[in-house]
């Protein structure tokens, strides 16, 4: 049997939770509270062998005993240990009551020594937002927010849980808290844990998102200010007027877990309104005639005609060059005589003055 455990540890002590389901919807097994000193009881007593999944949450103050534990779960062997912040705890919760009560819009209101959680669930989704533990600073929350819960649940493990709740007076709507509510942070851890396993060992295969709390087989709804119902199948807590509870030590002769007692049921606890039948799924649809598709037609890429080789043109030869025009030579220049030269005698008289005063020579050439 596959089994998931969730643990919530705060400074003081550690709650946790072990419920049926590889999807931890299915029924409490055992649940209890103890001191950080028992650490090694509570692993001892869940049965490791059995474990699909555990999921651990802590409050700040608890961040060196969760550390320890985490190292004794990983000491025995388990690897499938799963840290869930508060928040993310709270987110699962508060979601698993929403869809197991059938509320469109709801708020829960996890109250812790030291802090609170408003977590708001409506058709966008699902918020948290951390406050101080006070009424007036939970109503804030839910005045910002812009969807109109149809209830609100006030859970935690807060000393003055019951005063916290009534001064929800003011609301319009259904107030409801529970007995042994401090157990819903572990049921949370649990939840988350175990869709966290189931994602990372998922096949394949079409994956049906879990139901988000299938653990969650009623919640009782009433038209009163402040309700005090037996959540047991919600939170997997019974409605007992002794919270004190103590773990079961290990069986010291044989050295096996002692095995602890199994929680009463839901029937046994408190009596459980008979839920209305769902109603009947709608006729499915006729499958869609199956359409042969056409035959996909060769599309021929027509090619591209290959262009005429570009004839080559030569270029025209230049013309010969004409034959230089004859120049007939130059006529040789024409002979000229040289001048006679004169007669001596006739240098001698134009040598002298006076005899040429009276005798003009006569020069055989011309003037």
């Amino acid at each position: 049997m596959d089994l998931v455990l969730g643990l919530s540890m705060t400074s003081a002590d550690v709650r946790w939770v072990l419920v049926e389901g590889p999807t931890a919807e299915g029924a409490t097994v055992c649940r209890n509270a103890a001191d950080l000193d028992t650490l090694d009881d509570i692993i001892a007593a869940v049965g490791d062998d059995r474990l699909h999944a555990v999921g651990v949450t802590w409050a700040n103050e608890a961040e060196d005993a969760a550390s320890t534990l985490l190292d004794a779960l990983a000491d025995r062997g388990l690897y499938n240990v799963i840290t869930v912040s508060e928040e993310e705890a709270a987110d699962s919760l508060a979601a698993g009551i929403a869809d197991r009560g059938g509320y469109g819009d709801v708020a829960v209101c996890m109250v812790e020594p030291d802090d609170a959680l408003v977590t708001v669930v409506d058709a966008a989704g699902v918020t948290t937002e951390r406050v101080a533990p006070d009424a007036d600073e939970m109503l804030a929350v839910l005045d910002r927010a812009e969807s109109h819960p149809d209830a609100i649940f006030v859970l935690g493990t807060a000393d003055d849980i019951d005063s916290i709740a009534a001064a929800f007076h003011g609301a319009a709507v259904p107030v409801i808290t529970a007995a042994e509510a401090d157990l819903a942070l572990a049921r949370g851890a649990a939840l988350a844990s175990a869709r966290a396993v189931n994602t990372l060992d998922a096949r394949p295969t079409r994956w049906r998102m879990p139901s988000r709390i299938g653990a969650l087989t009623s919640v009782a709804a009433a038209a009163v200010v402040v309700f005090v119902v037996a959540l047991s199948a919600v939170l997997g807590l019974a409605m007992t007027p002794d919270r004190d509870s103590t773990v079961a030590q290990r069986d010291t002769g044989t050295g096996q877990p002692a095995q602890l007692p199994i929680a009463p049921s839901a029937a046994q606890a408190a009596p459980q309104p008979v839920p209305a039948a769902p109603p009947p799924p709608p006729p499915a649809a006729p499958p869609p005639a199956a359409v042969t598709p056409p035959a996909a037609q060769t599309i021929v890429e027509a090619v591209a005609p290959v262009p005429d080789a570009i004839p080559m043109i030569e270029p025209p030869a230049a013309p010969a060059p004409a034959p230089p025009a004859y120049v007939p030579p130059p006529p040789p220049p024409a002979y000229v005589p040289p001048p006679p030269q004169p007669r001596l005698r006739d240098r001698i008289i134009e040598r002298i003055p006076i005899i040429n005063r009276f005798h003009e020579p006569q020069y055989p050439y011309g003037n």
